[in-house]
């Protein structure tokens, strides 16, 4: 074993055993007061998946019926081995989640050493990471977050690092191996695209900015190309032809429902989107702390004496979301992966902030200021630890209490609709008709259209139907009028943010 492998290792351990401590701190204050869960029921839609296809040996959501419904099959492949062994789903995936996190640390440690050079600076971005509290809420989420974070990091830093900043396609430094680097970085962002549609943009991105740099070197940024599309396709052409063959679409039916349902693309619904995601990204945890580090990075772009092509990436992100799916959901979630990539750059400009202070003749800021941000740091984990386990609590008292309730007193044979089909779908046993469309792609036309949805509902014989009564205020209204509830969930809690509880209606 040489000195260099001994290093990575040990690193890899640290952040290793840093993650553990990180998301189960998390797990286990949830653990206590809550109970075992996940903060969002999307983290029991991939469940459904993983189990129907570990005790099935088919993609579906409803036995028997396949279906391109899942975003991130990749992630579903991973958690099948929680299956084999009984119970041990809800472990495996809490563990795929902070190993996940690890990586990414890692890979944070890896791109701020090769911008800066220097090993302290290089510590702080992963330990940035690995501690920053929505990193590890995703983590301890049950979903597909921190696949596609490390994914991005991956792809990032090894196109970074073996393309430098003014080389061209001609001069990348040696392969991995036997394998040309193009073809490598074709084959990430293959996988990547396995873990979120929208991982294709980074490797766009990758594309882009090789043909602009090798212009002038067609011959050399042709076969760069060709590599790269060759890897990409390895992985993602079955995935297409797949959703192509159940709905006529390359990309899965998730996509087209998240779209067209819950997005306001008005002028106003995208200047909105972006002051929540801001709002998000730098107000709702410390990140906002290494802003000044961040402002200290310009000038060093502007002189190109440090490269920015890390920073494109978020911004790229936060564009493509504006124009394609302006809302920012749980805790800002797909905008996530662009956390590691500022708090590289936030580290990276952050140490000539603290020079800066020294120069100016404040050298105790500059002494405590990284022990004040660790402070910072650890009181908002904290925070997070109290938000992750209220979100587990709502799911836990609504969807799944729902759930529960339909699988106690309903017939085998009930067909139950809902908009919220993850803990409904995995804890009931019934057939579940999505209203969102992710399952149910003939709702998706109608996603917001209350009256046509009922109607499609008394057309397919639908038994139940559950809802959350803000979702659907109208439909809510009018089937109060025609009978009572047959079960409602009667936390109080949800009366202070406005809403109601979970309400089953039966249908016929």
């Amino acid at each position: 074993m040489t000195k260099a492998y001994r290093v990575r290792l040990r690193a890899g351990l640290l952040w290793l055993a840093l993650a553990l401590v990180s998301v189960l701190g998390f797990l286990l204050f949830s653990l206590f007061k809550t109970g075992a869960g996940f903060p969002l029921d999307d983290g029991w839609i991939h469940q459904v998946f993983a189990r129907n296809l570990a005790q099935l040996g088919e993609f579906s959501y409803n036995p028997g019926q396949p279906v391109a419904g899942s975003t991130s099959p990749l992630w579903t492949l991973l958690l099948v081995p929680g299956y084999w062994l009984s119970g041990f789903h809800m472990a495996w995936t809490y563990m795929l989640g902070l190993l996940f996190l690890a990586l990414s640390a890692g890979e944070s440690f890896r791109l701020a050493a090769f911008l800066s050079r220097r090993q302290a600076v290089a510590v702080a971005a992963a330990l940035f990471t690995v501690f920053d509290w929505r990193l590890v809420w995703a983590g301890a989420s049950g979903m597909e977050t921190l696949l596609f974070t490390y994914g991005t990091l991956l792809l990032a830093r090894l196109y970074l690092t073996r393309y430098p900043l003014n080389s061209t396609v001609k001069e990348a430094r040696p392969a991995l191996g036997r394998i040309p680097i193009p073809l490598a970085l074709g084959l990430v962002g293959g996988f990547l695209t396995l873990v979120r549609p929208e991982g294709m943009t980074l490797l766009g991105l990758v594309a882009l900015d090789a043909g602009w740099r090798s212009r002038r070197e067609i011959h050399s940024l042709l076969k760069f190309w060709g590599w790269l599309v060759l890897g990409w396709l390895l992985p993602v052409l079955p995935y297409f032809i797949f959703n192509y063959a159940l709905s006529g679409s390359l990309l899965p039916t998730t996509f087209g429902a998240k779209v067209s349902g819950y997005a306001d693309f008005s002028p106003g619904g995208i200047l909105n989107f972006l002051g929540a995601a801001l709002f998000q990204i730098f107000l709702a945890g410390p990140l906002v702390f290494l802003l000044p580090g961040l402002l200290f990075c310009i000038p060093f772009l502007r002189a190109k004496k440090l490269d920015g092509r890390g920073l494109v990436w978020p911004l790229a992100l936060l564009a493509l979301y504006a124009v394609r799916l302006p809302v920012t959901y749980q805790h800002a979630r797909y905008l996530m992966p662009v956390i590691p990539f500022l708090a590289v750059y936030g580290a990276v400009g952050g140490r000539e902030f603290l020079e800066a202070l020294k120069k100016f003749k404040l050298p105790r800021l500059a002494y405590f200021g990284p022990w004040i941000l660790a402070l910072v740091y650890v009181l908002w984990w904290a925070l997070g630890a109290i938000s992750y386990q209220f979100d587990v609590k709502l799911i836990n008292d609504e969807q799944v209490r729902v759930a529960t309730w339909l699988a106690q007193n309903t017939p085998e044979t009930a067909t139950v609709a809902t908009h919220d089909i993850g803990a409904i779908g995995y804890f009931s046993g019934r057939t579940v008709v999505d209203t969102a469309g992710l399952v149910s792609p003939a709702f998706v036309p109608i996603v917001r259209d209350q009256a046509a949805i009922l109607a499609k509902l008394q057309a397919l014989k639908v038994d139940y139907f559950a809802l959350l009564p803000n979702w659907y205020p109208d439909l809510y209204a009018q089937l109060s009028g025609q009978q009572a509830p047959v079960f409602q969930a009667q936390e109080t809690y949800l009366a202070q943010f406005g809403e109601k509880n979970m309400t089953v209606f039966k249908l016929r």
